[in-house]
């Protein structure tokens, strides 16, 4: 469950700590915080899924130059925070205006604390809070689902019955509608002009969508409790729709061709189940892979996201992964996938996942090559700037293309090769330079752009690369050295994220 941005402020430990909006005022009655932090490490953008509050004590952050603060801003706004709260209480620095306006036009709640109260405290309160909503939605999803269960149990499954029952214990109208939009059960009291608000839950037969609950209602604010209490009846609902739906014939194709790419079956195999699912065998796709902690639970609101962006997506759950294969129409395949890949990172920021889109590949018999890669580009668990949730595989094509290669052995020896000094460095003083210099080398060798991505000052920025240098034996541009280093720290960082 979520609650309010301003009902969060209106609690009484924040009147105590007066909180005052200094930017973002109209979205503050429009956020939901997911959960409360505090921190004061600047970094910390992502590290956050979005709807967080964040508690910071201002000291570090204000300390920036203009800049930076800016960037600050705009790196939790990129990540969708709830809001910032900063106590600026015996601090010597106030809020700077730049900050202020850049909170402003990225639409981030900033508010400024003008007396001092413990954020230990704060953000047990308000988690605890939101915990017990939480458990509060549950346990009337758990009261709804055990009617529906003894309705079964003692009147068999009639779909309207179930329906009606769930409309009248959540006072909302209920509809159940197929895939094909047809009305299988619908109890509507409420009249159109009414409903504030609705949600819609897909009910799943084995690992196809078979129909979709549809929940409405007058208050707004009840979106989250709708949305937890429609995915918990799920299971249930499924039982009943067992009795009357069976899976169409082209589901069980679209199903039956993903797992083919992902077990690596034969070409003919495969583009027979294309006759059969309706995909021309010769188009190119691109498989993407997504993996959640509760997948299961979330996967109503991906596969909508999915089909938004691909409405030809085949997709398959297996255990912890969503597989999806995606056609690749028009002139460019390449373009395409890019346009969905952008599409998809748009959206699925807000579903608590991470995906990986594989490179594109001629057709679906080639589609198991896409998988491994996207598969291999989880393994590097290298950072991706701006990659959001959703990681393109384009972005470690060279350090893909070594591990296929050369493999670890010989990855170990080219980067040992190049960047010992610095490795060794780093490991004495628990230091960060090997990834500074490719923070750098990414940016174009562009000092203003690295310090700002690095949130430190230029003068900061270039005491460190002056000892980089050192440590390399001179400064790598205007030489044939340059590419090879930044290859180098990539791998290094791959090496080092693979091992976490």
């Amino acid at each position: 469950m979520l609650l309010n941005l301003n009902d969060v402020l209106a609690t009484p430990l924040f009147i105590k700590a007066h909180p005052r909006i200094m930017a973002g005022a109209e979205n503050a009655a429009t956020n939901l915080v997911r959960w409360v932090h505090s921190s004061e490490v600047l970094e910390i953008a992502p590290l956050l899924r979005g709807e967080e509050l964040l508690l910071s004590g201002g000291q570090n952050l204000l300390a920036l130059r203009v800049e930076a603060q800016v960037q600050y801003i705009q790196s939790l706004a990129e990540r969708k925070v709830a809001a910032l709260v900063i106590d600026t209480v015996g601090l010597n620095r106030s809020l700077s205006p730049a900050l202020i306006e850049a909170a402003e036009t990225d639409g981030l709640p900033l508010i400024e604390l003008r007396a001092t109260v413990p954020f230990v405290e704060l953000a047990e309160t308000i988690n605890r809070a939101i915990v017990s909503a939480q458990a509060l939605a549950l346990q009337r999803a758990d009261e709804v689902s055990q009617r529906l269960a003894h309705r079964i149990a003692t009147s068999g499954p009639g779909l309207p019955p179930l329906v009606a029952l769930i409309a009248q214990n959540l006072n909302v109208n209920a509809l159940l509608v197929d895939m094909g939009g047809n009305i299988l059960a619908s109890s509507r009291d409420i009249p159109d002009d009414r409903i504030k608000m609705k949600v819609v839950s897909d009910i799943f037969l084995s690992d196809l969508v078979a129909a979709r609950l549809q929940l409405e209602s007058r208050h707004p604010a009840e979106r989250e409790l709708l949305s937890t209490v429609a995915e918990r009846l799920g299971s249930i609902l499924a039982l009943a729709l067992s009795q009357h739906h069976r899976p169409t014939r082209s589901q069980i194709a679209d199903a039956a061709l993903t797992q083919a790419i992902i077990r690596d079956a034969s070409a003919n195999d495969i583009r027979e189940l294309c006759g059969q699912v309706g995909l021309d065998a010769a188009v190119p796709v691109a498989v993407l892979v997504i993996r959640g902690v509760e997948l299961g639970r979330v996967r109503s609101a991906v596969e909508r996201i999915l089909r938004r962006n691909s409405p030809d997506i085949k997709t398959y759950l297996d255990s912890e992964y969503l597989y999806g294969v995606i056609p690749l129409k028009g002139v460019s395949p390449r373009k395409e996938r890019r346009r969905i890949l952008l599409g998809l990172r748009e959206e699925i920021e807000t579903v608590a996942v991470q995906g990986i889109m594989g490179p594109w590949v001629p057709d679906a018999t080639h589609g198991q090559w896409s998988l491994q890669q996207a598969l291999l580009t989880e393994r590097l668990a290298l950072p991706m700037p701006n990659s959001g949730a959703l990681r393109d595989c384009e972005d470690v094509a060279l350090e893909r293309l070594c591990e296929r290669e050369l493999g670890p052995r010989k990855i170990a020896r080219y980067i040992q090769e190049l960047l010992s000094d610095l490795l060794l460095h780093d490991s004495m003083r628990s230091g960060d330079l090997v990834a500074t210099l490719d923070v750098w080398l990414s940016s174009g060798c562009n000092s203003t752009a690295a310090a700002a991505a690095l949130f430190m000052e230029r003068q900061t920025l270039h005491k460190r690369l002056n000892k980089i240098f050192d440590l390399l034996g001179g400064d790598p541009r205007g030489t044939s050295r340059l590419a090879a280093i930044h290859l180098a720290t990539r791998l290094a960082l791959a090496n080092l994220g693979t091992r976490k």
